[in-house]
């Protein structure tokens, strides 16, 4: 049966890939709690209306977060599909594109990534990838702020912002997000279709 199975519509994964993978995954896993621990403690703080001396461990959380960003994204450098992603949505690093770009399975069609995320009209009835839903989001609303704060970006982002209200542009920049991302995977595997 898997004989009459084209080579094409098999994603080949490789050695290197793999390695990297791996390399990976316990900085992203360390990165999501972070991020989940720094909410938590925030929300703490403004809900007590107390201190005890939470800002400074979120201050060390940030400043951990931020270098395992960093980390993410040097290890990422080099990945084709990454570099390719970022030229296509201008920016020069995410480290919320770079987990998408070893996470999200690029290789399936548009659709199927939308089902995959809720992005259809039920929301798949709730079964759908909620971690992978959420560094969609947070690229989304990172754009949507640098749009009003008038930081370098792409037109199309400007006009998106520009044109409808918040929840209704930070979904279609989602939408954009997760086009951009099949769309630099489309190219970096076939660049004869560039």
């Amino acid at each position: 049966m898997l004989l009459n199975v084209s080579r094409d519509c098999f994603r080949l994964l490789t050695l290197q890939k793999m390695e990297k993978k791996i390399e990976l995954w316990p900085l992203i896993n360390r990165y999501e709690l972070l991020t989940k621990r720094i909410k938590t403690l925030k929300t703490w703080i403004k809900n007590d209306g107390y201190d005890y001396e939470l800002k400074n461990a979120v201050k060390l959380m940030k400043k951990d977060k931020r270098y395992i960003a960093k980390k993410i994204v040097e290890i990422l450098s080099n990945d084709a599909v990454y570099r390719e992603a970022c030229r296509i949505l201008g920016v020069k690093d995410s480290v919320e594109i770079a987990i998408l770009t070893v996470e999200l399975p690029l290789h399936l069609p548009i659709t199927r990534l939308k089902g995959l995320l809720g992005y259809t009209p039920n929301k798949n009835e709730g079964r759908y990838n909620h971690r992978l839903r959420k560094h969609v989001v947070e690229f989304a609303v990172s754009l949507y702020i640098n749009v009003k704060r008038r930081v370098n970006v792409l037109d199309k982002a400007v006009g998106i912002v520009n044109c409808l209200p918040r929840e209704k542009a930070i979904y279609r920049l989602e939408l954009m997000t997760l086009k951009a991302l099949r769309k630099a995977y489309l190219l970096t595997t076939n660049p004869a279709g560039r």
